[in-house]
């Protein structure tokens, strides 16, 4: 028999066994949401980027450190090294969490914090199946994230990374919250 934790253990008690209806269908709309206008933002802003941005000049914005800077990553956050199929692999298993997830959130930070890491996920993974980045390497699944947020010597990000990030620490203190609501009810 599987070890519950006490948010799954309040859960269960809550719904009839083998009962999968979403507690809410509403916050599962507001998840998918979250993730539709993250994920549409993202790929304009990339789109933007590359129509109006010259590769890796760097155009000031708020400051002579805070600008734009269009690159191509190859590899991963901070320049993690690892082959396209690697994160691709990545964005399945994420795109799993959120949909096993998403239908039994009960907050609605819970339901957004599912739709930015599932439009996160997402956009660069689009990036890495639909552009190549480079001319010279068209082959297939072997694209480039475009990345054009300039932050001084910080790793240039994009809006994907952003939504993956926010999403991140809003799954973490919803929970945590949830986790505290429950033990004060105990």
């Amino acid at each position: 028999m599987p070890v519950l934790t006490p948010l799954q253990a309040d859960r269960s008690a809550a719904r009839p066994a083998g009962d999968t209806a979403p507690a809410d269908p509403w916050l599962i709309q507001v998840g998918l949401l979250a993730a539709a206008a993250a994920y549409l933002l993202d790929q304009a802003t990339k789109h933007v980027a590359e129509t109006v941005l010259v590769r890796s000049r760097f155009v000031p914005w708020l400051s002579d450190r805070v600008g734009w800077q269009l690159t191509y990553n190859d590899g991963g956050a901070f320049g993690f090294p690892a082959p396209s199929i690697f994160f691709l692999v990545v964005t399945v298993i994420v795109t799993v969490i959120v949909v096993r997830n998403l239908p039994i959130v009960e907050r609605p930070g819970q339901a957004v914090a599912y739709g930015l890491l599932l439009a996160g996920a997402l956009g660069n993974a689009t990036d890495r199946v639909l552009r190549t980045g480079d001319p010279g390497d068209p082959r297939y699944l072997h694209g480039h994230v475009i990345d054009f947020v300039a932050w001084g010597d910080f790793p240039r990000f994009n809006l994907a990374d952003v939504a993956i990030t926010i999403g991140f620490a809003l799954l973490v203190i919803s929970l945590w919250l949830e986790e505290r609501r429950l033990d004060e009810a105990a």
